[in-house]
């Protein structure tokens, strides 16, 4: 059995995941698609023809050109995937056409990586449409979630009519995270709450779409990590005096913005997995309000969501084995065992694993944006 880490060289997640495979007997091997084209090589050749022509993909380790066939890979976790940058050995009239092809070339090798049957984490045509924010909304209200009201809109009429309808109490939600720096700082994305002020701009509302909800008032909120059909729900008390309160990602670094481990209502779990069947994903983590009258809204679900801060948080959660024996086992039916471990954060942390530079045996080279180790 092999493993295809589609990721970044310094990801704790795939570099724990790897270190619990390799415990399993398992070999794993790195594609960091940040290294590509500067550092590393990949290639795909076809034969001609229909009924005797085959394909193969080779992919070569950066460091020491050590060449791994693909075909080696019977499970593939698409974890990090990073936009190339260009050579600084360019003309700058060259830089833009290069880095468009390198970066058409790496999404076409992975509808070619996708052509042959393998267990994927997850599959790239349903990794694109559950990174859709529209689309989760309405896949999640399909299998009975309720879902704050949402408007996505640049017209600044419709926003603006939106706001008063509910009497001021609205959020603004980016579609994708970004992070900018101004002089000696640097500012981040996060939910946030409206006001007629931020709302009086017509080009700032029309040049850039946005997503708004209605404010939903939160007794406290839940990350629930879905695997297969295990689920683990993380109970996070974002509303606490001083706090940044419509979003708690905004208050990660806090320590006292702790987590543990919150039993679900059956119904609400079964949801979750529904959700992710009916999206075509085998791992998710959904965010989750439950308001003061315990009703549980659905906020989104990243389908390559951070969790392993979770098991830092609460070392009795076990998630990053449930996660090594999940990718193992290559089934999207898969249930954890408690009582079975192979594995876990703290044996993995207390290890010599990160200790190195990239394993020079996690042979290639192939990466989308990343957000900070614990806001997605």
């Amino acid at each position: 059995m092999t493993t295809l880490f589609i990721a970044d060289p310094w990801d704790i997640h795939a570099r724990a995941v790897a270190w619990g495979l390799e415990k399993l007997g398992e070999q794993s091997f790195f594609c960091y698609t940040r290294d590509f084209p500067q550092k590393s090589f990949a290639s795909v050749e076809m034969g001609g023809s229909p009924s005797t022509g085959e394909t193969h993909v080779n992919l070569y380790c950066a460091r020491k050109k050590r060449p791994f066939s693909v075909e080696d890979a019977d499970a593939i976790w698409l974890r990090r995937w990073y936009h190339s940058p260009a050579s600084s050995g360019l003309h700058p009239a060259d830089t833009r056409f290069a880095e468009a092809e390198a970066n058409e070339y790496v999404r076409s090798l992975i509808e070619v990586l996708d052509a042959r049957e393998r267990f994927w984490v997850n599959s790239p045509q349903p990794k694109r449409r559950a990174d859709r924010k529209a689309s989760q909304l309405l896949h999640a209200r399909a299998v009975g979630f309720t879902i704050p009201d949402t408007l996505l809109s640049n017209d600044p009429e419709r926003i603006r009519d939106f706001f008063r309808s509910h009497g001021g109490r609205v959020i603004y939600k980016p579609y994708l995270p970004a992070t900018w720096a101004v002089e000696d700082r640097m500012y981040s994305t996060f939910t946030a709450a409206l006001n007629e002020g931020l709302l009086a701009n017509d080009g700032a509302l029309s040049q850039a779409p946005g997503i708004y909800q209605s404010m939903m008032e939160k007794q406290y909120e839940l990350r629930v990590t879905v695997m297969g059909r295990s689920v683990f729900a993380s109970r996070i008390d974002s509303q606490k005096e001083g706090y940044y309160l419509a979003d708690w990602r905004a208050n990660i670094r806090d320590q006292g913005l702790a987590s543990k481990r919150h039993p679900l209502p059956p119904q609400i779990e079964q949801r979750c997995v529904d959700l992710l069947k009916r999206m075509g994903l085998v791992f998710g983590c959904i965010d989750i309000i439950v308001t003061p009258e315990g009703e549980h809204v659905f906020l989104e679900v990243n389908e390559m969501g951070q969790f392993l801060w979770l098991e830092t948080e609460d070392p009795e959660l076990p998630l990053l084995d449930c996660f090594v024996q999940f990718l193992h086992r290559r089934s999207a039916d898969f249930s954890y065992e408690p009582g079975k471990a192979v594995c876990s954060l703290s044996e993995f942390m207390a290890s010599d694993a990160l200790a190195d530079e990239p394993p020079e045996n996690s042979s290639l080279h192939v990466p989308l944006p990343n957000s900070f180790l614990m806001q997605e």
